[in-house]
């Protein structure tokens, strides 16, 4: 079909597209944009397409039969094009400026990024292709100190500049891999791409990258994102990337005044529209350029004269990376509506009052509707604006090892306090920190297998005080069932790349479930003995 999806001809063709789910939006999506690019593509690079054995050829060869345009020779037996010299190719590269139109006809969402042997991460897969919303999917990364998200956000943005960027950054493969490995790889899979990017780094070698030249446009910015003071510099980026604040978070952001000083006035209508979007009702920002060369001021909630300098630093780092983005869409698109970009972000909700954090990624999404933006935040108030499939929390293994915990319950029916309580944050409790504590100890104790008798007689005070404060519920069936859900909630998970929340949630209602219906729906609340 000419929006992606596929159908059937037969029963039997139906049920493998729903055993496959050969129709979720990731796919269709892919499929509408490959039909896109074929549209524009010449009669040989269909041919050449069709004919090999890269990724979504077999939507070229269905569009080129659809067209009655016979291949030249039976796809079958042609060997993968990647290998194949002289095999024509729709050619992508940011850096240089060639294919922009390509670019602009397909989408570039990143949709899965597996990282191997980098910083803390030995094997982490990530899955990005979840997203059910209608715009540019976001994705938010949630995890405690140290747990790698901004390991992972330096992984996208390294492979996604490219190599000369990374040369740029005096990147080396001792920098990035892990203790005692020996080689480590970056892979990002991107919608409508022939290929993964991929970077590999070994002991003593210099980096590798499977393309010589980026295919993407991307943005990148660390914890600390403030315009320049002093004698601190900015640090000018390239042409289809500015990456360095997130590897150095005290480089400040470019000074927006000049590039904004010279915008012809369409623009300028654009830019103030995006800037409007952006700010809080009460404090809307306008740029109105002055009659002189550069000159320049702000109008900030009504108040005329103002300057860049005079704003807080909320203001100013939301302003500075609004300019960035706009600086590097406008290089490959009349317009900031219809281009589409990568933003990296460590630590959203830095410098916001938390009224701005409620709405700071609607704000994003609504002011630059086809950038993708994927981010770390520790603020329940940053995933406001997210749908579901659009989060993973990073947590360490038994081993040590950092996975994903995926396929979490939607964060849009969450209040604050139960997104502080559920798997996306796991606090135990959000009132008393010494509750806190005697719910740790009391889960751990829970778990633990060979309970000694100072053990068991620890574990009942604890059981107790709990139930005082009414954590452990008021009757023997409530009791029970939850002392059910902490003792799964303290099983070991093996070390794999990712786990799902949703699985993990299925087998323990079952298990409780059981339990519910081996009890009498009328037992007194008598005092409960530990699992």
């Amino acid at each position: 079909m000419s929006d992606g999806s596929v159908e059937a001809h037969t029963a039997r063709g139906w049920d493998n597209i729903k055993l496959f789910d050969l129709n979720r939006r990731q796919l269709v999506l892919a499929r509408s944009e490959q039909a896109k690019l074929f549209e524009s593509a010449s009669n040989e690079e269909r041919v050449a397409r069709a004919e090999g054995h890269s990724a979504h050829c077999a939507v070229w060869r269905q569009l080129l039969r659809a067209g009655d345009r016979p291949l030249t020779r039976d796809p079958v037996d042609a060997g993968p094009s990647r290998f194949m010299p002289g095999t024509a190719q729709i050619s992508i590269d940011t850096e240089l400026g060639i294919g922009v139109e390509s670019y602009k006809a397909i989408s570039q969402y990143i949709t899965r990024i597996q990282i191997k042997n980098y910083g803390p991460i030995h094997h982490l897969d990530l899955d990005l292709s979840q997203s059910l919303s209608e715009q540019a999917p976001c994705f938010a990364l949630l995890g405690e100190n140290g747990v790698g998200k901004s390991t992972v956000l330096r992984a996208l943005a390294l492979a996604l500049s490219g190599k000369a960027y990374a040369k740029r950054l005096k990147m080396t493969s001792a920098k990035l891999l892990s203790a005692d490995a020996y080689e480590g790889e970056v892979r990002v899979s991107v919608v409508g791409a022939d290929e993964d990017t991929v970077v590999t780094f070994r002991r003593s070698k210099p980096l590798s990258f499977n393309t010589e030249h980026s295919r993407s446009l991307v943005l990148a910015y660390g914890a600390t994102r403030l315009l320049p003071r002093g004698r601190h510099k900015p640090k000018a980026g390239l042409n289809h990337a500015k990456i360095d604040n997130l590897f150095d978070p005290f480089l400040p952001l470019t000074a927006p005044e000049e590039w904004l000083a010279e915008l012809a006035h369409e623009q300028l209508d654009e830019v103030n529209r995006v800037l409007a979007s952006l700010m809080p009702d009460d404090h809307l920002v306008k740029v109105i350029q002055g009659g002189g060369v550069g000159d320049l001021s702000l109008e900030v909630g009504g108040a005329l004269g103002r300057r860049i300098s005079h704003l807080s630093d909320g203001y100013q780092s939301m302003l500075g990376m609004a300019v960035d983005i706009m600086q590097v869409l406008y290089r490959f698109g009349s317009d900031i509506e219809s281009t589409e970009g990568v933003v990296l972000i460590d630590e959203l909700g830095n410098h916001f009052h938390p009224a701005w954090r409620l709405q700071c990624l609607s704000a994003l999404r609504s002011a630059f509707p086809r950038t993708q933006f994927i981010y770390s935040t520790h603020d329940p108030l940053c995933l406001r604006g997210l749908y579901e499939g659009e989060v993973a929390v990073l947590k360490r293994d038994r081993l040590g090892h950092i996975y994903a915990l995926e396929d979490l319950p939607p964060v849009s029916k969450l209040r604050v306090e139960q997104l502080l309580s559920s798997e996306h944050f796991g606090l135990r409790s959000t009132a008393d920190p010494q509750m806190e504590a005697d719910i740790k100890e009391y889960e751990t104790l829970l778990g633990t297998p060979n309970r000694t008798e100072e053990d068991e007689s620890r574990l009942k005070e604890l059981v107790q005080e709990l139930t005082d404060e009414r954590y452990l519920g008021t009757t023997k069936r409530e009791r029970l069932a939850l002392q059910l859900l902490d003792s799964s909630g303290t099983e070991e998970l093996p070390a794999l790349q990712n786990v799902s929340a949703e699985k993990l949630s299925k087998a323990t209602v079952a298990r409780l479930r059981f339990v519910m219906q081996e009890m009498s729906p009328k037992t007194s609340p008598d005092e409960v003995t530990p699992l």
